[in-house]
């Protein structure tokens, strides 16, 4: 494993020291805009895909915002006009967490998107905040992967899209389930028998109805050849559950591209040791950081405004010490500079 542990008591520090290798110089900030985009695939369909899509924005006074309920400290445009000189950008695909949906991580893409990135943030399908089933949160968990690809796919030939995006310089992102995601798109591979064992679990999870088990697939050969030779750079946060989704060592081993893996220190959902630091572990090219102090799992998510934290507090209040917007500007600036020296041409 190459890269840095991190275990110093100033997260700015940390971060500086692990991400300014190879970083570029600061460029132009963007305004960014925000637009929701939606497909039709026949490939698992007939079905709708939907993806909030984040990018470098041109904005005159009085742009339309986009409010996103609950969160603090975003500037969106509603489909405000693309800045683009000709040049095309590079693009990040950005995975949520389990249930969860790309908006909760909008800082992340806002952060990118104003250093000249777009950033695609699928719904994934049956398994967001707003449609979600086990089959999909569980024992369909390949779908995920397969879908960010065919939401590449669109990407690069729709001509609203394909005229900005560089198809050499494609990234992704993740959090928590969406971190392992990143992994797999990337080349880590799970273990057959160990992802059927998985299924398995849950098809005899006596908590869930028998005829919506009767449902789940036993079916691991889908998951087996998830990675997309476009991409070309991983950053994940809190991936997990690693070793429960069948992950192992020589599996993660076949990752041969550059990674970046973050994580709370303070993680109880996916606790670093079996996690992220096992997966940096056996990736072999990959950057460790774990983010000291009483920093649980959901740091990555927005920051919160008052409601947000009276609706969300499992969500939206850290432990005491816990600055989630000072983590939010390191983590940012350390995804910047991954990406663009990964993706540098």
């Amino acid at each position: 494993m190459k890269g840095c542990v991190a275990a110093v008591a100033s997260v700015l520090a940390v971060f500086a020291a692990c991400a300014s290798s190879g970083a570029s110089e600061p460029d132009r900030i963007y305004p960014v805009g925000i637009s929701q985009v939606e497909f039709a695939d026949s490939h698992y369909g007939p079905r709708t895909l939907s993806m909030a899509v984040f990018y470098p924005a041109v904005v005159s006074e009085g742009s339309p915002r986009f409010v996103v309920p609950f969160f603090a400290n975003l500037t969106l445009y509603k489909d405000a006009e693309i800045a683009f000189d000709g040049n095309k950008r590079p693009l990040i695909m950005l995975s949520h967490g389990r249930g969860s949906t790309g908006l909760s991580y909008a800082w992340f893409a806002q952060t990118l998107a104003s250093h000249g990135y777009i950033v695609a943030a699928p719904y994934h399908w049956r398994a967001n905040s707003y449609d979600s089933t086990i089959a999909y949160l569980a024992n369909r968990l390949w779908q995920r992967p397969v879908d960010v690809s065919l939401d590449i796919d669109f990407l690069l030939s729709d001509p609203a899209w394909s005229k900005y995006l560089d198809a050499d310089r494609i990234g992704v992102a993740g959090h928590s389930q969406g971190g392992f995601t990143a992994l797999w798109l990337g080349g880590a591979k799970v273990n057959r028998d160990k992802y059927l064992a998985f299924q398995q679990g849950w098809r005899n999870n006596q908590q869930i109805p028998e005829h919506i088990r009767d449902e789940l697939p036993l079916d691991p050969e889908p998951a087996l050849n998830v990675k997309d030779a476009r991409v070309k750079a991983v950053f994940a946060m809190a991936p997990g559950i690693i070793k429960a989704f069948g992950m192992d060592e020589a599996g993660l081993k076949q990752l041969d591209m550059p990674a970046y893996i973050t994580v709370g220190a303070g993680d109880t959902q996916t606790p670093p040791a079996e996690n992220a630091e096992f997966a940096a572990k056996y990736i072999p090219h990959a950057e460790f950081v774990i983010i000291p102090g009483a920093v649980d799992h959901e740091i990555f998510v927005n920051e919160c405004d008052d409601e947000g934290k009276d609706e969300f507090p499992e969500a939206c209040k850290d432990a005491p010490g816990v600055d989630r917007a000072a983590i939010h500007a390191s983590v940012g600036s350390a995804a910047v500079k991954f990406f663009d020296t990964a993706l540098s041409r």
